[in-house]
């Protein structure tokens, strides 16, 4: 009896207040500025990820991932360019006096923390509203399982 009592109350508790995940922002923190980048990627999916050097031991721990709005081949220089996307990233690739050019969005879709700088996320936001961080990211997964589950205890 006292089992069932238990399983029933387990049940409804957690139904009421969710699964035990980890969901604080305790590791979130607003995005360095562009010009301290580690590193920038455009990823298969077509997003472009940008990572930071936070500690400043020559490997990534903070990373960004915006989706790509625009892209395309110019002679022009990175300035011009970049004036006429005004509050936009623009990356280029050179290609002799070409540069393909990524123009990406002005905040994040996510945010990401590789805690052991291992390459692997451990810590992964979403912010829906790309409104840059202000509290309403929201805790989106732990693509390395650490940071899954709470302990109870």
């Amino acid at each position: 009896m006292i089992r069932i009592v238990f399983s029933a109350f387990l049940i409804i508790a957690l139904l009421f207040f969710g699964a035990p995940v980890w969901s604080g922002n305790e590791m979130l923190q607003t995005e360095p500025t562009i010009t301290a980048r580690y590193g920038w990627n455009i990823e298969p999916n077509g997003m472009l990820t940008v990572g930071y050097d936070l500690n400043h031991n020559s490997r990534p721990d903070f990373f960004t991932v915006r989706i790509v709005l625009d892209k395309y081949i110019s002679t022009e220089p990175i300035g011009t360019v970049s004036h006429y996307n005004p509050g936009h990233p623009v990356f280029r690739v050179d290609y002799g006096a070409e540069g393909f050019y990524y123009i990406a969005a002005r905040y994040p879709l996510f945010y990401a923390v590789d805690v052991n700088e291992d390459g692997v996320w451990d810590v992964l936001y979403k912010d829906v509203l790309e409104d840059g961080v202000n509290g309403n990211e929201v805790f989106y997964g732990s693509p390395s399982g650490e940071f899954d589950a709470v302990p109870v205890g």
